[in-house]
């Protein structure tokens, strides 16, 4: 006597199906934004709309993936292993942007910072080669210098007894240990000011920041300037202070003590 064998086959739960698919979704739709600003195809906020966009996609394929979660252990449908994978896959974009949001809220920014508030060293090549969609290179003036005197007290120039010519090639060697793009090295010369523009990145985003390093002498040696400003919104997320900051340790131990400013 031949027995039979009763299959019953389980069905697939319809949320496991689609908060894999939206999770998946969300992972073309981010990077689309990442890729676009890159490039300077969109402007920094067009980019962050775009990338949050994705964010909230795959926000949408977690609240899915919990449901199905849900009715899979209620009903005994298959599943599990993509719901599993959509909470994976959605937990990879949503964590790290809600850590860096998170770790922004107690960071100062000022999206322009310079040593001289009422002189900043100016922009020339940068200024002509911006994207149109970039932050405007024209100081704020009185407000932002206010602001950063509350801010960075601790952002002035810098003065050495070296001459000109010696501080700036010195100046020229750390930026390019940073691996900044230089875009124009004009040194000093016959009594004029040396210029030094170069774009460097900025964690967490790699954003583009603008500098602009100004080599002026004086009496007594050389006065160095810098003016560090963001390409793109109003969060620096601190960079371009610290960045001030870092450059000029860096040229004090390679020049020596500096003068009394």
């Amino acid at each position: 006597m031949i027995r039979r064998r009763l299959y019953i086959e389980e069905r697939m739960s319809r949320l496991a199906v689609w908060s894999l698919r939206t999770a998946i979704f969300a992972f073309p739709v981010t990077f689309i934004g990442a890729a676009l600003f890159a490039t300077e195809t969109l402007d920094f906020r067009s980019a962050l709309y775009t990338v949050l966009a994705g964010v909230a996609v795959a926000v949408l394929a977690l609240m899915l993936a919990l449901a199905g979660f849900v009715v899979i252990w209620n009903d005994g449908l298959k599943g599990l292993w993509r719901v599993i994978g959509a909470a994976a896959l959605a937990l990879v974009l949503i964590m790290p942007t809600a850590t860096l949001a998170a770790l922004g809220m107690g960071v100062r920014n000022l999206p322009d910072v310079t040593t001289d508030t009422e002189d900043p060293p100016s922009f020339v090549t940068l200024g002509a080669v911006r994207s149109r969609t970039a932050n405007s290179l024209a100081y704020p003036g009185d407000r932002l210098a206010a602001l950063q005197l509350d801010l960075y007290p601790g952002i002035k120039p810098m003065s050495f007894e070296a001459p000109p010519d010696e501080i700036f090639r010195g100046l020229l060697a750390l930026v390019k240990r940073h691996k900044w793009l230089v875009v124009e090295a004009v040194p000093p010369r016959d009594g004029r000011d040396g210029r030094l523009e170069a774009v460097a990145r900025s964690l967490p985003f790699g954003l583009r920041d603008d500098l602009v390093i100004r080599v002026r002498p004086i009496a007594t040696g050389t006065r160095v300037d810098i003016r560090s400003t963001a390409r793109s919104g109003d969060a620096d997320f601190g960079s371009n202070a610290r960045r001030i900051s870092q450059l000029f340790a860096e040229l004090a131990d390679q020049q020596g003590r500096p003068l009394r400013r």
